[in-house]
């Protein structure tokens, strides 16, 4: 659940009155001053999101530019510049959550911001400053996307939700394609280690960013984009990082990535249900990797195929005969339980958090393709096997259907229960017609009635 979090004003309709002010009138001078002047107040009592401190910067300056020849073009130049650094910093800054730094021109792409006010920090911080025209647009640009990105979405979030949308991920996919292809000609030839590790490496840190970008997709996904940076609580932290495993992990669950597309190279490595030393081999650096960076990694992992397991195929177009791909899939559970479940404590119910998961999918409201039964049979078994309690349970979850259910329906069976109704509800009736007989002595009367359930 998200806690609430701190804002400077004190209801929805304050912030709407200095919105108006800020936007309404581009020539009302006497507006804007009063939004500087309650935005400072609100700084004065508790720290400002970064979208209110940089209205506040812009504002200020925008003021000083309206008094004709009062103030100095080099310093409006410094101040406007200053003040678009300090918004493209206070953005992207908090969303490099990456191992790996990535450019701040991709951070800016997946928040909308426009890229050309990235260009014109760059120049601002290194090169020469910009012209005041230049800057005096980009400080308009900022404004109108501050009104659309932060002030609309708190005062109306609903209609906002509706018509705004995740940023699309780049395709993961192909990277994977290309780390696995690498691995093979390693496997191949180890005498290309040396000459190929720096591609390796170099996709490995690919895939980070492709995480930490699924990451910043997450939080515009919710409607944040930095804005709390500072403030943001562990829990949320934690659902974005989650939610980007999940994707990176739905991506090795498909064919040609963990499992092969070959039905050939699906063989398993004896009676540990473990996958063959060849696909080990090919995946065991990058998973190794992501679970250095990423603790929770092996959790994530065994969740997302499990519930790849678990997913029941109605429609008629799925596939019923893949069963080599289910188990293959079930054999990188078990992988993954058995190197990761000691490593560190945090990892000690990683068996059972997985038992747990299989068991309540085996629930008997959810139905199972039968292609996905073997699999899960063999897995299940393979987790709980020398835990009595747990083989027991397993052993009821894992009976087939016509076990469970009771005898036949009969058409007759109806007429039947409609006579026994009957005869229910006369003998409901006869204590009520022996009540009657008003000429019966008292203990007569008593012998007499008729009770229900009684000879």
């Amino acid at each position: 659940m998200r806690l609430p979090r701190r804002v400077p004003w004190a209801s929805l309709a304050e912030l709407d009155q200095v919105c108006a002010a800020i936007y309404g009138d581009e020539n009302d001078v006497d507006a804007k001053i009063f939004a500087i002047n309650r935005i400072a107040a609100w700084k004065a009592v508790t720290a400002l999101p970064h979208a209110v401190e940089s209205t506040l910067a812009f504002l200020v300056v925008i003021i000083e530019d309206t008094k004709q020849g009062a103030t100095p073009p080099i310093l409006l130049r410094h101040s406007y510049a200053a003040a678009v650094i300090r918004l493209v910093n206070g953005l992207v800054d908090p969303l490099q959550v990456g191992t790996y730094a990535r450019s701040i021109s991709a951070i800016a792409q997946q928040l909308g911001l426009p890229n050309w006010l990235v260009e014109l920090r760059h120049a601002a911080t290194h090169e020469d400053l910009p012209s005041l025209s230049l800057l005096q647009e980009a400080a308009r640009q900022s404004m109108s996307w501050l009104l659309h990105n932060y002030y609309l979405p708190i005062l109306n979030p609903v209609s906002t939700r509706l018509t705004t949308s995740a940023p699309p991920l780049r395709p993961l996919a192909p990277m994977l394609k290309f780390y696995k292809n690498t691995m093979k000609s390693i496997t191949r030839d180890v005498s290309l280690m040396s000459q190929l590790k720096p591609k390796i490496v170099g996709i490995l840190r690919d895939l980070e960013r492709w995480i930490a970008e699924c990451r910043v997709t997450a939080n515009v996904a919710v409607g944040e984009v930095g804005w709390y940076a500072g403030q943001t609580d562990g829990a949320d932290t934690d659902a974005k990082e989650t939610w980007a495993l999940e994707r990176f992990c739905d991506g090795l669950a498909e064919k040609g990535m963990l499992v092969p597309l070959s039905k050939k190279k699906r063989q398993l490595a004896g009676e540990d249900l473990l996958p063959n030393k060849s696909s080990v081999a090919f995946w065991d650096p990058l998973l190794q990797h992501v679970q250095t960076i990423h603790v929770d990694f092996p959790y994530v992992l065994c969740r997302r195929l499990v519930s790849t397991l678990l997913t029941a195929n109605t429609s008629p177009e799925a596939p019923t005969t893949d069963a080599s791909y289910d188990m293959f899939l079930a054999s990188w559970v078990i992988w993954t339980i058995e190197t990761w479940q000691d490593t560190s404590s945090v990892y000690l119910d990683l068996k059972w958090e997985t038992v747990v998961h299989l068991m309540k999918g085996l629930g008997c409201e959810s139905p199972l393709a039968s292609r996905n039964r073997s699999a899960i049979s063999a897995l299940l078994k393979n987790l709980t096997s020398g835990q009595e309690e747990l083989e027991s349970v397993t052993s009821l979850l894992l009976r087939p259907n016509t076990q469970l259910s009771g005898p036949e329906w009969n058409p007759s069976d109806l007429h039947v229960m409609e006579e026994r109704n009957k005869l229910l509800q006369l003998t409901m009736l006869e204590p009520l017609s022996n009540s009657k007989q008003s000429n019966s002595s008292p203990q007569e009367s008593s012998q007499d009635i008729a009770i229900p359930g009684c000879l």
